[in-house]
């Protein structure tokens, strides 16, 4: 098993409708499919910055759940908001938690 961190950076002064679309839309989407969304941010002191936290058991898991999300037929009217409102590439990081971690 093992969590992603995305940290998703949106256009100046869109970071607060990026939130909402994430949390209205993007995350349900993503539920809908079989994923795991432990929890959604604001980053304090960044006002455009929105980080989501991603469990899988595997990557199997998280390929097949992507591959899913990614065929949904709203798929593409979901990339194309996000698109306009994300002004640079997320950036991504994968945790295993150890055995003594509440999160295993």
């Amino acid at each position: 098993m093992f969590y992603e961190i995305r940290t998703e950076h949106a256009r100046p002064g869109r970071g607060t409708e990026l939130a909402r679309y994430m949390d209205e839309t993007v995350i349900p989407l993503h539920q809908e499919m079989g994923m795991r969304v432990v929890g959604a941010f604001t980053v304090i002191g960044d006002e455009d910055a929105f980080v989501w936290v991603r469990r899988f058991e595997d990557a199997t898991d998280r390929d097949r759940i992507l591959d899913a999300v990614h065929r949904h037929p709203r798929c593409a009217a979901v990339i194309d908001t996000v698109s306009a409102l994300v002004g640079r590439a997320e950036t991504v990081v994968r945790l295993e938690p150890t055995p003594g971690s509440g999160l295993h």
